[in-house]
């Protein structure tokens, strides 16, 4: 209990932790909004109508890699680390006693962003004609498919931010935390285009974003297959941290 008020007394403290949970809660709502607002059926007649507003989350996974990386390299940079390893030796304490934070913190903001992204855009999406008399459902929390996906919508950027903190404690360094999970989350997608398609589908569902990226309607990959891989990116990433942070120098 010690551990968890010392890190939720110094992530408070970080004024840009706060600016990073901002940034997404509002990536996830005004893209939503805008997604939904240029939304129409006879544009996008097939459109899974539940990932139009929650397009968001895309982008706001961006701050949820800030959040996570700026948990644990805040300290590294200002060397403050040594004093809270000094203060508590149990390193992995403190390593878990972050994570455990900062997934509550992001669980808390994504969960209120994906139920408001889709309730607000539910609304624009059925001005705009997507109406379960055109032949448009999952268009209320009760349909189980839309559920799912604003379920996956609230966790994913959780995992995401899991996976960076253990990037972060892995690398040390701010800007090379943050590259290196940028570059796992995006290069996939941008590289995946220049293979066969089979190939493509395997980058693309292998990579940390097959979590939302299987969620879309006729994606090759399995919804539930796809945010497990997104939890094994971030497992995987903590457990190597944990490993590390108590075998080296702070």
């Amino acid at each position: 209990m010690t551990a968890l008020q010392a890190e939720w007394t110094k992530l408070r403290s970080v004024r840009s932790t706060t600016w990073a949970l901002l940034a997404a809660l509002a990536s996830t709502l005004v893209i939503g909004g805008v997604s939904a607002s240029t939304s129409h059926p006879d544009v996008v007649p097939n459109e899974d109508v539940v990932m139009i507003v929650l397009a968001g989350v895309y982008l706001a996974q961006v701050a949820a890699v800030a959040f996570g990386v700026i948990a644990i390299c805040s300290e590294y940079s200002s060397g403050t680390i040594r004093t809270t390893f000094a203060a508590n030796p149990r390193r992995r304490q403190v390593v878990i006693a972050k994570a455990a934070i900062v997934g509550a913190l992001m669980l808390a903001i994504s969960a209120v962003a994906a139920v408001a992204a889709f309730s607000l855009g539910v609304a624009v999406l059925h001005g705009n004609g997507f109406t379960s008399s055109s032949g448009y459902h999952g268009l209320s929390l009760s349909d189980s498919d839309a559920l799912r996906e604003v379920g996956v919508a609230a966790v994913y950027p959780v995992l995401i931010a899991l996976l960076s903190l253990g990037v972060a404690t892995i690398v040390r360094s701010t800007a090379l935390a943050i590259s290196a999970v940028l570059g796992v989350l995006f290069v996939p997608f941008i590289v995946a285009p220049l293979f066969p398609e089979n190939v493509a589908n395997t980058i693309v569902y292998a990579s940390p974003m097959a979590g939302m990226a299987a969620q879309e309607q006729g994606a090759p990959g399995d919804p539930l297959t796809g945010i497990a891989v997104t939890v094994a990116w971030a497992v995987g990433a903590m457990l190597v941290a944990l490993w590390l942070i108590a075998r080296r120098d702070a």
